[in-house]
């Protein structure tokens, strides 16, 4: 029982303890509170304030500024009051051991101090809003009024500069000078909403009347000084051209000059009503206008320079180039008689006859109006370069034409030459067939034989003709030469194949008796060689046989044979160079 006593007697003290710590802490939290009210000093805010209320405000502002003197006020005179009392009472309940009351006052003089301070800073960044606008509109006033003073001065000084527009530049400028009173007055009275609207529109008008300024001066001086110097210069260029006799691409030329002046009177009008940017595209299009006459002008002259010079030129061109289209001409119809053109060449003579008329007509057309004074020297001129290049076109394609067609005498005669030689190698070949005194030949060999005979014949009968196709004769010969090389092969294996089959079965002769299968070999291509006459067949069935009984007999009866033997193709040579 005594210690349950003790140890009820312990907690309270420690409970005791743990009170009067939290006091402690509660009380000196809460002089921190106190502290930091007491540091609010709202002796520099409440002469900023004041210096606020000494501006001379009106409108908005004046309002915003109400406003700011009455936060001020209920901070001063309420806020911060109240939160002394929240302080001073939370500690007497601290004191009193009222912890729990103490707390939640403790709570409320934080938030209230919070509250406090962004007042306070809410206060300071209207004040400072307030004085810097106000410094802004008062350096407002005074850098426009210089701008004002700067663009007066300009065209006071320079108003020469600015031609028609001079009148309502100096209505624009008093406009500017109204306008930059009632800002500087509403500046001065302090209602700066208002006057940060009139500044916005001051400040654009004069920017547009500085621009104006500098713009103008240059657009005057082309409508007073350069576009009417060029116009008179566009006129009399006109009238002394045309006076030597030239003429222009467009027919209203003239007019389009004068017409010059009158765009001048409008674009002054433009000014005058200080419609800068009608001015300005005015300006572009007269200029260009006026290269452009210009250039009309000059390109004419330019063109009258080559058209004169090319005139001989071109007659001697035009003689030239129709001569030869007459020779060639005849020279095609004199071939047509004797050789087939295959390739339009005198449909596209024909054709360059009536290009040639054409140009000659255009080209006398031509000269006709540079003598009455007609001619328009740069159509003239495009017409001649069209000519020029046309001519020479007709005479590279007569050229080609007759390169083509020159040498079709030289190809007939060339031909025959090879018939010659085809004729004559054929009947080398039959004779040499014939003086093997063989007992027959092979239909497949008569056949290609025929083939080329035929081939042969019908070069021989197109040749005859009257009127020969060369490019077909060049085909047919090309073929001939290829078949008869061939058949000079095929003439060369026969020849080989028969004479040493014939000289295997006479060799073979001396193993009959002695060797069975050498007999039944030479039975059988004996039988080859006279009835199916297939020499090669002949011809490998003894040498086989011959191989096996002896070993390399065929091989060295063939050397032989080869070393003996005279190519046809050299036989012919010989027989060609005999005769």
């Amino acid at each position: 029982m005594f210690r349950i006593l003790i140890g009820v007697i312990i907690l309270a003290i420690v409970i005791y303890a743990g009170i009067l710590i939290y006091q402690q802490y509660l009380i000196r939290r809460l002089k921190g509170i106190d502290q930091q009210r007491e540091d609010l000093s709202l002796d520099e805010l409440s002469n900023s304030v004041d210096q606020v209320q000494a501006m001379s405000l009106t409108g908005k502002t004046l309002e915003e500024v109400q406003q700011l003197t009455t936060d001020f006020g209920d901070l001063e005179e309420n806020r911060l009051p109240r939160l002394k009392q929240q302080v001073d009472d939370a500690i007497n309940s601290a004191k009193q051991y009222r912890i729990f009351s103490a707390q939640q006052e403790a709570k409320k003089a934080e938030a209230s101090l919070d509250v406090a301070n962004q007042a306070i800073k809410q206060v300071k960044d209207q004040v400072s809003e307030l004085k810097q606008i106000d410094a802004q509109h008062k350096q407002a006033v005074k850098t426009l009024e210089a701008r004002y003073q700067s663009l007066r001065k300009t065209l006071l000084a320079k108003n020469f500069m600015y031609g028609d527009a001079i009148d309502g530049l100096e209505t624009q400028l008093g406009k500017l000078e109204d306008d930059n009173d009632h800002f500087r007055e509403v500046t001065s009275k302090g209602d700066h909403e208002e006057a940060a609207k009139l500044l916005q529109r001051l400040q654009a008008d004069t920017d547009h009347l500085d621009e104006m300024l500098k713009a103008i001066p240059p657009l005057v001086t082309n409508l007073e000084t350069e576009f009417p110097t060029q116009i008179k210069e566009l006129k009399q260029g006109e009238s002394e051209l045309t006076a030597q006799g030239y003429q222009f691409p467009e027919a209203d030329f003239k007019d389009q000059i004068a017409a010059l002046s009158a765009e001048i009177t409008k674009s002054k009008e433009s000014l005058a009503k200080l419609d800068v940017d009608a001015v300005k595209q005015a300006d572009t299009a007269l200029s260009t206008k006026i290269d452009h006459f210009y250039d009309v002008m000059q390109k004419e002259m330019t063109a009258k320079g080559k058209v004169t010079k090319n005139l001989d030129y071109l007659a001697k061109f035009i003689s030239h180039a129709q001569n030869q289209n007459s020779l060639l001409m005849r020279e095609l119809e004199r071939l047509n008689h004797n050789y087939t053109l295959d390739h339009q060449e005198l449909e596209t003579t024909r054709e360059f006859t009536e290009q040639l008329r054409n140009i000659e007509t255009a080209y006398q057309k031509d000269v006709e109006n540079i003598h009455s004074n007609d001619a328009i020297y740069t159509e003239v001129d495009a017409r001649q370069t069209r000519q020029i290049h046309d001519l020479t076109q007709i005479e590279k394609q007569q050229q080609e034409i007759n390169d083509s067609v020159a040498g079709l005498a030289k190809e007939e005669e060339q031909a025959n030459q090879n018939l010659q030689q085809f004729e004559f190698k054929l009947h080398s070949i039959r004779r040499e067939v014939e003086n093997l005194n063989l007992p027959g030949v092979a239909k497949s060999y008569l056949d290609y034989y025929q083939v080329v005979s035929d081939e042969i014949d019908k070069l021989t009968d197109d040749m005859n003709q009257v009127q020969i196709d060369m490019e077909d004769i060049t085909k047919q010969l090309i073929m001939i030469q290829s078949d008869l090389d061939i058949l000079t092969e095929k003439t060369n294996d026969l020849i080989d194949s028969a004479k040493l089959a014939e000289q295997l079965i006479q060799y073979a002769n001396r193993y009959r008796m002695t060797h069975d299968e050498v007999a039944t070999a030479s039975q059988e291509a004996q039988r080859l060689f006279d009835e199916e006459y297939d020499y090669a067949k002949s011809l490998e069935t003894i040498a086989t046989v011959l191989d096996e009984v002896e070993p390399g007999s065929y091989k060295r009866l063939e050397d032989r044979y080869y070393q003996s033997k005279q190519p046809i193709a050299d036989e012919d040579d010989s027989e060609v160079a005999d005769k």
